[in-house]
């Protein structure tokens, strides 16, 4: 399965503060995940990969080094543009655009899209390990 991982409002809090449990959600992610882990975020669109110097001041060390080998996608206009709909897949963003919708309507995987919305349930990330 691969696992989309979108960063502001579902890693990060604000660009200061981590979400609760970052840290231990990524680590579980890429262990379990280590070769279908992707970056789908504004912080690598089109190809540029921020990802990692974003998040590494803010992590454990361990986990920096766990999130090098997270994948960056490429994305035009929408971040569904980057998604395999031929394997299955979480994505986890806490924003998704009419359009964005609308393929993943299209393609029959509505309920492979996770909303995450911190300010509601700050224990988002932990309530996701183990069930991912």
């Amino acid at each position: 399965m691969n696992i989309y991982l979108d960063i502001d409002g579902v890693l990060l809090i604000n660009e200061k503060q981590i979400a609760p449990h970052g840290d231990e959600f990524l680590q579980y992610v890429v262990k379990k995940y280590p070769q279908s882990t992707f970056w789908l975020s504004t912080h690598c669109w089109k190809g540029e990969n921020r990802c990692v110097d974003l998040l590494s001041p803010l992590l454990q060390a361990e986990t920096v080094e766990l999130i090098k080998t997270i994948k960056p996608t490429e994305w035009n206009e929408m971040k569904t543009d980057a998604l395999d709909f031929a394997t299955d897949f979480r994505w986890l963003d806490d924003d998704l655009w009419p359009e964005e919708l609308k393929a993943l309507e299209d393609n029959n995987a509505t309920g492979k899209f996770i909303m995450v919305d911190l300010a509601k349930d700050a224990n988002f990330l932990k309530n996701l390990i183990g069930v991912l």
